[in-house]
């Protein structure tokens, strides 16, 4: 079934005339859409002159119309639920759920699964837990009021969203075990396409942090397949840019440029507008990358106007640290140095101790391009202390003491500096990764 049925399709249901698994698929559809929602609300009541049709119409509007104004009342409850919930530590929420009906509700679910997209690309502790609250609602959700199958849809749901959760925050073991029972309800609920490409896109994304390239671009393939087939074009664009990134991570970074793009073409900026923003941004980057600096330069004006209307903050510091980088590349020396500094110094206050290594890494490439031994040796020293103090695993402190002590040696080369970085940005997913056994003896 398309994203939005056609006005055919709303009064076949009606009439009682979709196969079982069309019923199936139309309810779960327009259940949990408001805009055809409305659409069906809007063919009621039925003012045709009787027939069979006109009879089984008048037997199904009750109990249809009845369960759309539910789903209505319970949406517009969601909100005021939720904020009751947010006065509680994480026990306290599970037994307001478990004790009071009122928030085991479809609305309630929707709302949680929301939030915790929404929460994840700044607070994935907080998104974690939301992702929790959604399975302990889903899994209370009334059976004679919403169907067995579709409690099960939700669950499968929930373990998505969780799993990616787990995904960002890198516990991969978790991750996979909340994608495998994500699967097996998935397994038992109405086998709805859009949930069964989700987790294809989601568990993609996992695979290209895990560094297994082929089984990712596998995954995030079907994914998108699945989406065009039910014409879901938002969706599809949301899973090239999964796919993009990949290639980038590949080092096919003409075939991820190209999907970047298309997938800018496909986004719906009135669902998910952040998506534009990441998906400008991963093209700017993926251009700088490619050699294609001067291109990406000319984008990066857009990018900003984008982020000034629905981004982050951590948007902007993104796109700075990129426009950063490609100054370099044009040769923007002084402007580069300045913005280095400053992003570095509001990474290193957000507590984000991987990021503002690398900005430091490359502000010391640049001072070595340029010559400054001192100031890329001055750096050098200020960098540990400020990293021992967050939290940095042993061995990325033993990569920067590395960089430190070359440093105080004046053997510091650019060389070093980007196999030092390209240490770092494998070892944000794999702590257990050693950097040059030989060189990181002798502790700290």
């Amino acid at each position: 079934m398309n994203q939005h049925p056609e006005r055919e399709i709303l009064e076949k249901f009606f009439a009682g005339k979709l196969t079982e698994e069309q019923d199936r698929a139309f309810q779960r559809h327009v259940f949990t859409c408001p805009s055809c929602e409305e659409r069906l609300l809007d063919l009621l009541p039925v003012r045709e002159p009787m027939s069979l049709a006109g009879r089984i119409v008048e037997e199904k509007q009750p109990a249809a119309k009845q369960r759309l104004l539910d789903l209505t009342a319970e949406r517009a409850a969601a909100a005021g639920r939720l904020r009751e919930l947010e006065r509680h530590d994480p026990e306290g929420r599970r037994g307001l759920v478990a004790g009071d009906r009122s928030y085991q509700t479809w609305g309630c679910f929707e709302l949680l699964v929301d939030q915790s997209r929404q929460t994840l690309p700044q607070e994935p502790r907080q998104a974690e837990e939301l992702a929790r609250l959604a399975l302990y609602v889903a899994e209370r959700l009334d059976p004679d009021v919403h169907g067995s199958r579709a409690i099960e849809a939700a669950q499968a749901r929930a373990w998505t969203h969780l799993a990616n959760t787990l995904r960002v925050l890198a516990d991969f073991r978790q991750a996979e075990q909340a994608f495998d029972a994500a699967e097996r309800h998935l397994s038992r609920s109405w086998l709805d396409p859009v949930d069964e490409a989700m987790i294809l896109e989601l568990k993609a994304a996992m695979r290209r942090a895990q560094g297994r390239y082929e089984e990712a671009l596998e995954l995030v393939d079907g994914a998108i397949a699945l989406y065009r087939e039910v014409n879901e074009p938002h969706h599809q664009g949301r899973a090239l840019m999964v796919k993009g990134l990949t290639l980038q991570y590949k080092g096919d970074l003409e075939a991820a440029a190209d999907g970047f793009r298309t997938s800018l073409f496909l986004l719906d900026g009135t669902r998910e507008p952040r998506l534009l923003v990441m998906s400008q941004c991963n093209l700017v980057g993926c251009l700088h990358d490619g050699g294609h600096s001067a291109e990406a330069a000319v984008l990066v004006p857009e990018a900003k106007a984008l982020i000034a209307q629905v981004g982050t903050r951590s948007d902007l510091l993104r796109l700075s640290w990129i426009e950063a980088k490609i100054s370099v590349a044009l040769r923007g020396w002084a402007a580069a140095e300045q913005a280095f500094r400053w992003i570095r110094e509001e990474l290193i206050q957000d507590g984000l101790a991987f990021d503002a290594a690398l900005v430091s890494l490359d502000l010391a490439a640049l001072y070595i391009r340029q010559g400054k031994t001192a100031e890329a040796r001055s750096l050098a020293a200020e960098m540990l202390p400020v990293f021992k103090s967050r939290d940095v695993h042993r061995e990325a402190l033993a990569a920067l003491i590395v960089f430190q002590r070359t440093a105080e040696m004046e053997q510091l080369t650019l060389g070093l500096v980007e196999e030092v970085a390209a240490y770092l940005e494998r070892a944000r997913t794999d702590p257990g990764l050693r950097f040059r056994d030989d060189l990181a003896e002798g502790g700290y």
